[in-house]
């Protein structure tokens, strides 16, 4: 009995998971599952069911089909999205499974030619469509993998992606990346030139545009420096309506505007790009001058609204900077002061949590994308009071208050008399730790301590792990991606060596431990691979948790008795040389003054070693040393130890005396041999 795909594929109710299909190694089955759903899109009632199977199914294909199964598919789809008069559901779906259906089938070489034939019917659909949902999804497709055919398309492309901005139809994310795009449609001409114009003119576009925008919005704040208003601009649809509704649609246009120039700076693009990092630099240093009470400042109800949609736009110019600094890296060098001055600024200024968040975030990036040379080394006294104002908790206080009570007295000669009593009342209570910023914050000074932590002062260093080691002891944060945060900012603090200041492995040994039991899977595993990176600094030469901090009179102790030990080695190894030719030299007659004399010098040398004192030459005779009266233990201990090396140089003058005896006596034999 053989499966019936027609039932599959017309049935709403029989839902199959389409990996299961994908998945079940039977092409023919495969085959006929495609057929059915072409077919089924060729009936007016079946065709919703057939597009969204047909939706499912693209959405987990990752086998390449063959040409013949995807130009019937290519096909039937572009039927039902250049229809005008089908219904606009079957031609969103349509237009989703065309896009899905165009990045399946770059690899296929013999669909490509049809495909990219078909392009300027999509768009002429594209550019008359007023449904977003429905063009969206395909023009950004078209104009990813086959930008050239979309070039005579190019100016109605553009005039429909501005109509766009401040509307909210599209998110500010996907149009970014359109406008990104837009700059690659057409010819590059020769080595990109063409590109590299068009890429210009859309940025300065969008830069102008977003000036004035700027200008407009916050005209009746006095604080806000005004942007130089020249060049063409971009001609945004205006909101109609009263003050209030103008003003919404101002904003909802800076706010795409701020997003769209983050992406023509960050997404790829084919040629060399100039950005002007003065003009962006200054959008986000203006942005950030103002606060509430400067917006609300002339008392103006307008500006009321401004102050409350205030941090939206200093979030947004925190991205902006955050692009800036991710798209030109080392050629950010020469602003770094600008850089690090409004960094400093804001963050004392900014009272609003997510823009905190977003400051620390772009300081994170900052700081691992440049390294030492932002130069925030310097500037880490002003920084770190903000890090503690977010990562330590503020804890309970108590404030005595006085209250006087009149007492009558007894008599008519005693006055009323006054009782004080103290009453305690809680001023701040504990304050809540903001997850999100906590996060942000840890992150931020993992990159400071894992870049720049080694170039700190021993105050800036002292201060960063004060912070994180009192955090990890006090037990004072519960989220999981919090402790991750703070297990890894702990594993590189006690790696990063600082020779201003000594290593805090020894306080965080513990939390570490003890974090490999925690209930969090993923924050155990964290913790293990903290001490997996830490071990060669634990352990480096022998299996030891005992680690050593060695000052440099201790090493310099170290080296005087290595120095002192291969000087009595020496000696050692001369006498021991003297004796041997004395028992090749020697006649049988005096072999056991020579053996004592041999072992006698072993004994005088390992005592001079143990004792740290320098052997005298023997034809010199040791001094007698002058002491004080008045000896503590030290001076007794030196006595004993001189007395001792006396008695062992009157041994050793005894043995060269003996050996010189016995050298005149076998002068004496030899004559009478001869």
């Amino acid at each position: 009995m053989s499966l019936n795909v027609t039932d599959l594929v017309h049935n709403e109710r029989i839902t199959l998971d389409p990996e299961d299909i994908l998945d079940c190694g039977d092409t023919e089955l495969k085959t006929k599952y495609y057929n059915a759903i072409i077919n089924a899109m060729g009936s007016y009632t079946t065709k919703p069911v057939a597009l969204k199977k047909l939706h499912s199914l693209l959405l987990v294909e990752t086998e390449t089909q063959n040409a013949e199964t995807v130009g019937k598919i290519f096909a039937a789809l572009s039927k039902i999205y250049t229809k005008a008069t089908e219904p606009v559901c079957n031609r969103i779906l349509s237009g989703q499974c065309i896009a899905l259906l165009l990045k399946i089938a770059v690899d296929i070489g013999e669909i490509q030619k049809e495909m990219s034939g078909n392009v300027s019917t999509l768009l002429s659909v594209i550019v008359n469509s007023d449904s977003v949902d429905c063009w969206m999804p395909v023009l950004r497709q078209v104009m990813t993998l086959y930008p050239g055919p979309c070039g005579p398309f190019k100016g109605q492309i553009w005039k429909k992606l501005c109509g766009e901005i401040g509307c909210g139809r599209i998110k500010p994310n996907d149009l970014g990346h359109l406008f990104a795009l837009s700059g690659q449609l057409g010819g590059g001409g020769r080595e990109g030139v063409e590109h590299t114009r068009t890429f210009s003119n859309n940025f300065g576009l969008v830069a102008t545009t977003l000036n004035k925008a700027l200008n407009e919005l916050f005209a009746n704040v006095e604080m806000f420096e005004r942007f130089p208003s020249s060049g063409d601009v971009i001609m945004l649809s205006g909101g109609g309506g009263g003050g209030l509704v103008q003003q919404t649609t101002k904003l909802a246009q800076i706010l795409d505007l701020l997003e769209i120039e983050c992406s023509l700076i960050t997404k790829s693009f084919p040629q060399v790009r100039e950005i002007d990092c003065e003009l962006i630099l200054s959008q986000v240093s203006r942005l950030f001058t103002l606060t509430p009470d400067c917006v609300l400042q002339n008392d103006i109800p307008s500006n009321k609204m401004l102050a409350l949609v205030l941090p939206s736009l200093q979030t947004l110019a925190s991205q902006l900077l955050q692009a800036l600094i991710l798209s030109t890296e080392e050629d950010l060098i020469p602003e770094v002061a600008t850089i690090n001055n409004i960094l400093i600024k804001s963050m004392h200024m900014v009272s609003s949590s997510k823009v905190m968040e977003s400051l620390f975030k772009v300081l994170n990036v900052y700081v691992r994308t440049l390294g030492a040379s932002t130069g925030l080394q310097f500037c880490m006294d002003r920084i770190l009071p903000v890090f503690a104002k977010y990562i330590t908790p503020q804890q309970e206080k108590l404030l005595l208050q006085s209250h006087q009570q009149k007492r009558k007295g007894g008599g008519k000669k005693k006055k009323n008399k006054t009782d004080e009593s103290l009453t305690a009342t809680n001023v701040t209570t504990k304050k809540f730790i903001n997850v999100k910023i906590l996060r942000a914050a840890l992150e931020a000074l993992g990159g400071i301590v894992e870049n720049i932590g080694c170039l700190l002062s021993a105050e800036d260093f002292l201060g960063v792990s004060s912070m994180l080691v009192n955090l990890a002891v006090g037990s004072q944060i519960q989220d999981p991606s919090c402790l991750i945060s703070l297990i890894q900012n702990l594993g590189s603090l006690s790696s990063v060596q600082n020779p201003s200041f000594s290593s805090p492995l020894r306080l965080c040994l513990h939390f570490l431990q003890q974090a490999t039991k925690h209930a969090n899977q993923s924050v155990g595993e964290s913790a293990r691979a903290a001490l997996l990176q830490l071990t060669p600094v634990m352990h480096p030469p022998c299996p030891s948790l005992a680690i050593s901090h060695l000052q440099p009179q201790d090493m310099r102790n170290i080296i005087a008795k290595m120095l002192k030990g291969q000087e009595g080695q020496e000696d050692f190894e001369t006498m021991s040389n003297e004796s041997e030719y004395e028992q090749e030299v020697v006649t049988p007659v005096v072999p056991s003054q020579v053996q004592q004399s041999k072992s006698i010098a072993k004994t005088t040398i390992f005592d001079l070693k143990d004792h740290k004192v320098t052997k005298t030459p023997s034809t010199e005779k040791s001094k007698p040393s002058t002491t004080k009266e008045t000896r503590d233990d030290s001076d007794e201990s030196i006595d004993e130890n001189t007395a001792l090396i006396q008695e062992n140089l009157k041994q050793i003058e005894n043995t060269k005396r003996k050996r010189q005896e016995s050298e005149k006596s076998q002068e004496v034999v030899e004559p009478k041999k001869s």
